[in-house]
């Protein structure tokens, strides 16, 4: 667990310390599939975590195809050691003083058990449905928008001359 957030911390200095888009994105993806792999190591169900995952790479997807439509010709600059190297340093120390942390809500505490199942239950009861139906419709009138918006000028969302 303490090498799943050693990454974690790591791949968010890379993040700070690059400008070129394509190694950002690729940052972004990898601290984002650590963070989802954490997330279903400590929750008892792993599914919300996958789905995280999935959402976020199909958003990272559309990212990636829109700054290297705009950036295709753009070279790679060196990453900064000088600014890379004391926050890896301060990680890794940081890391090795520091405990694990333990997962608070895990299955075999018993107190925790009656919460999750209620969780559980709770996030498919029939009281939610209209929040549900609410958010269905948001996010298809927010594709078709997009789509009607591509379709208008033909080409990427950037200025037109």
């Amino acid at each position: 667990m303490s090498l799943a957030l050693l990454m974690l911390l790591t791949m968010s200095s890379l993040f700070l310390a690059s400008s070129a888009p394509h190694i950002l994105v690729a940052a972004l993806l990898t601290s984002t599939a650590v963070a989802s792999v954490l997330l279903s190591s400590v929750k008892p169900h792993p599914w919300l975590a996958y789905a995280l995952f999935l959402v976020f790479l199909g958003g990272v997807l559309v990212l990636f195809t829109y700054i290297s439509s705009l950036s295709s010709n753009l070279l790679f600059k060196k990453v900064k050691l000088e600014i890379l190297a004391p926050a890896l340093s301060l990680v890794v120390l940081f890391m090795s003083f520091n405990k694990p942390p333990t997962p608070v809500e895990s299955p075999s505490n018993p107190l925790m058990t009656p919460f999750l199942e209620m969780t559980l239950k709770e996030l498919f009861s029939p009281a939610a449905y209209p929040l549900y139906l609410y958010l269905f419709m948001y996010l298809l009138i927010t594709l078709l928008y997009v789509v009607a918006l591509m379709k208008t000028y033909y080409a990427p969302l950037r200025k037109t001359l």
